[in-house]
């Protein structure tokens, strides 16, 4: 089965949509195979399982390895997600014992509530949101509790991205602390101080806990994808849309989204990502929001490359696509010079926060050294696969060109 096939197959069981048993016949045990590495892929595994699970298709249909194979993929996000949902409460607990309000960000704020079931909704670390006065002092809290943090200018490096390096504990839980949902270098701008002014709480495990509005998380989740649409997506982002969707659709103020995302500059973004999360996962608002929530500027093509982005997604080329889809960027801005230059030495901040070394240490050079050798060494390579007609690489560049053009779309 072709990866394109595969994907469908896997998006029509997480979309809810009728498979019929005629179609899941005519799978051979490699195809499905296929549909299992797929789904481990696109980290929608445990979500593959309950789909297989519930719909109650006759045992004889689906290969004993897969259901074996799925059940343990299951069980194991289980046992990890329960510990991190253990540490998450006590660093919640601790950080409001302290009055120091924080906003659960993504995961921790769906995996019960839109989910249902924290073994579907799989989380490589902890995303919290506190405010940018408390953000030192939270990370402070949690090297009290035992977390350790990595990076000696940690403190200083805050305003470099959207949040401060990772910290983690020794049972492995990363946490992450934010001060903002998007980075500087974007134009889509937010009103960090009305977002808290529109938080709600959810009960997990007997806690409040605070989380955006329904409306303000939405607008989160599309512009998070988007973020990804050019390094390569997996499907969790656009089913953490769809479940918001089904889950909050009474709950949801679509006029309200139309106008916050013009407001924000991602009107762009949420209109790609709705189209993506419809058409993979059978969710989307009335066709008249659709309608009206669409850009001036709007070209199917966009919305081809982009779905072409996540189903013939291939690991190798994702990383060509993104380096070289930097050197498009270069090519594409005012001083080529000045941009290489500020790519291969960027602030000592910048490096601090990449970089486990000081800002005043006199290591950071070696830093420098090492980013320009490693810059120098990967471009020379790839343009001499390229000089070589190196498939690969020339069908990564190729894909790299149509998926910025998608994304200084979005972002433009």
């Amino acid at each position: 089965m072709e990866k394109r096939e595969a994907g469908r197959l896997l998006c029509d069981f997480l979309s809810g949509r009728k498979i019929s048993e005629t179609r899941l016949k005519k799978l051979s045990p490699a195809d499905w195979e296929s549909l299992v590495d797929w789904a481990f892929h696109f980290k929608v595994r445990g979500l593959l399982y309950r789909e297989i699970k519930s719909r109650n298709f006759p045992n004889e249909l689906i290969p004993i390895d897969v259901r074996n194979r799925l059940r343990e993929a299951y069980r194991d996000l289980a046992t990890k997600n329960t510990s991190l949902f253990f540490d998450a409460f006590k660093v919640l607990t601790s950080l409001a014992d302290n009055q120091l309000p924080v906003i659960a960000l993504k995961g921790l704020a769906l995996a019960k509530n839109i989910y249902g079931d924290i073994a579907l909704r799989p989380m490589s670390d902890m995303d919290l949101l506190v405010k940018e006065e408390d953000l030192v002092r939270a990370g402070r809290i949690l090297l009290t509790l035992g977390y350790q943090q990595y990076f000696p200018a940690w403190e200083s490096t805050g305003k470099v991205f959207n949040h401060l390096p990772p910290f983690t504990n020794k049972s492995g839980t990363v946490i992450e602390l934010h001060w903002n949902i998007v980075t500087p270098d974007i134009p889509i701008k937010v009103d960090i101080d009305r977002l808290w002014e529109r938080t709600c709480f959810i009960e997990v495990d007997n806690l409040e806990v605070r989380v955006f509005s329904p409306e303000d998380l939405f607008l989160h989740l599309c512009v998070h994808a988007c973020y990804h649409l050019e390094t390569g997506l997996d499907l969790i982002p656009l089913y953490d849309i769809a479940g918001l969707i089904k889950v909050s659709r009474e709950k949801i103020d679509w006029q309200i989204i139309m106008e916050r995302a013009i407001q924000w500059g991602g009107q762009r973004c949420v209109y790609l990502i709705l189209l993506l999360v419809r058409e993979l996962l059978g969710a989307a608002p009335p066709d008249k929001i659709m309608s009206e929530i669409k850009p001036d500027d709007y070209q199917s093509v966009f919305f081809d490359e982009a779905l072409e982005q996540i189903l013939d997604v291939s690991p190798p080329g994702q990383l060509i696509r993104k380096r070289i889809g930097k050197l498009l960027k270069i090519k594409k801005g005012r001083g080529m010079v000045s941009t290489l230059l500020k790519e291969a030495f960027p602030s000592r901040k910048y490096l601090a926060r990449i970089y486990p070394v000081s800002v005043s240490s006199p290591k950071i050079y070696l830093c420098y050294l090492f980013r320009l050798s490693h810059l120098i060494f990967y471009f020379v390579m790839v343009f001499l696969r390229l000089f070589h007609r190196d498939q690969s690489v020339m069908k990564a560049v190729h894909q790299a060109n149509r998926v910025s053009a998608v994304s200084d779309w979005m972002f433009s």
